[in-house]
């Protein structure tokens, strides 16, 4: 290969394992065991780690979650939020009574209707509890996004899960595919969805989102010769394992994501961004790993070949399970446009803005990042000066103020087109 990946200084999202202790027994679950206490020593030590690195954004999992102390898991939440934006992703069983209002975000999985769910997470009385903790959470204010997983027992079920969701007024839906890993290895036939029963619930996805007008998407990465409805409607996702993600065990050790279990270094012995850096890591990035029909295929670094790590691999990483040792025509794929600005709105007249609560400026690293609640978005040295001067604001500011302020170093058509984007990415709120 004559390219390799690019290198970030840090990974723009972090997945903590607080645990591997849980209070379901979902037959698909990527742990590799539920017999697990909470170290709390090691896990302050982490997560303090992962504050002092100033990562982007950080999710809270498990296991589960919810059997952290409830103080304990505000102190990390409280700590996390002044450099990043933070969600938890929890089961929903257990009701967490006074969460941190610092939290970005929520995730609840719900799997099917009762019945599917409860095959699926092997709690009966579950899914009623969870729905009724779902609207609870939104009820105290927080985004929830519902993150149900996409397999063969339930691949269509996806619309009236969306349908179900939507009307409860979660922020968004994103699916993630089934991979094997963990304990789920066990099922891997059973669960995985064939190509066919993808494209059904895909194509449920796509009439859902128009129906109901909820954001949505696939939080795990699928290959995007596998249908063309992933470009054409905007909801492909590519990995970033090992590019812009990686995981964090209980132990503090790091991997490149939640599937794989081999280990680069551990973050209660140096920091995050010296792991990230080191050379071990390029039998990852260099993709001298790509095969066929991924290895001449155009969209490759966009792509990046699906999800890289599974049980079925018969090497360290290897192309997505939906392509692999397929015969597919890559040349008919079509090139990918994006147009940021498609969406953008700029109102004839001036405007007023109040900061999001979760904009922050990272600019610790060798890249200057804008941090939203779901975005991480490198600038250039201008953008920074620019984000500098808004967070210095206090109430609500005049879009006449910024114009004046700014108006040497950019014309004014191309500056309320900057603004429309900060509203665009919910770093300021148009009131």
């Amino acid at each position: 290969m004559v390219k390799s990946i690019h290198l970030y200084s840090i990974p723009h999202l972090v997945h903590i394992e607080t645990t591997y202790l849980c209070n379901a027994k979902c037959i698909f679950c990527y742990n590799p065991s539920r017999i697990s206490n909470i170290d709390y020593e090691k896990l302050d030590k982490i997560v303090k780690s992962i504050h002092n690195s100033k990562i982007p954004h950080v999710y809270l999992i498990g296991g589960e979650p919810s059997l952290v102390d409830i103080n304990k898991l505000n102190e990390y939440i409280d700590l996390l939020s002044q450099n990043s934006s933070v969600t938890i992703v929890t089961n929903g069983i257990k009701y967490l009574e006074g969460l941190s209002k610092n939290l970005a975000c929520i995730g609840i999985p719900i799997h099917g209707d009762e019945k599917t769910h409860e095959y699926l997470n092997n709690v009966k009385g579950s899914y009623e509890k969870i729905i009724s903790n779902l609207k609870k959470y939104i009820g105290d204010g927080f985004d929830v996004r519902c993150i149900p997983v996409l397999m063969s027992v339930n691949y269509n079920q996806m619309y009236s899960i969306i349908e179900k969701v939507s009307k409860l007024g979660v922020e968004s839906v994103f699916v993630d595919r089934f991979e094997s890993g963990g304990l789920g290895s066990k099922l891997t036939q059973e669960l995985s969805p064939s190509w066919n029963q993808f494209k059904i619930a895909l194509r449920q996805m796509v009439k859902a989102k128009k129906d109901f007008g909820v954001p949505l998407g696939f939080g795990t990465a699928i290959p995007f010769c596998i249908d063309p409805l992933l470009i054409k409607e905007n909801i492909k996702t590519n990995c970033g394992a090992g590019i812009t993600f990686a995981a964090i065990n209980p132990q503090g050790d790091l991997r490149i994501c939640n599937q794989s279990q081999k280990i680069y270094g551990n973050v209660l012995k140096e920091p995050i961004e010296k792991i990230w850096v080191k050379k071990q890591l390029n039998e990852f990035r260099d993709l001298s790993w790509v095969s066929l029909p991924c290895k001449k295929c155009h969209l490759l670094y966009d792509c990046v070949c699906g999800c890289k790590v599974d049980t079925n691999c018969k090497n360290e990483f290897c192309i997505d399970y939906f392509v692999r040792d397929k015969k597919i025509n890559t040349k008919l794929l079509p090139k990918i446009k994006f147009n940021y600005e498609k969406n953008l709105v700029i109102p004839e007249n001036l405007r007023r803005f109040r900061i999001n609560k979760y904009l922050r400026l990272n600019y610790s690293h060798k890249e200057d990042y804008l941090i939203t609640r779901y975005q991480t978005i490198e600038i250039d040295y201008s953008m920074k000066d620019l984000i500098k001067y808004i967070l210095n604001q206090k109430g609500i500011i005049l879009e006449k103020q910024l114009l004046d302020q700014f108006k040497k170093d950019y014309n004014i058509k191309d500056l309320r087109k900057i603004f429309s984007k900060l509203v665009l990415v919910g770093a300021l709120d148009a009131i």
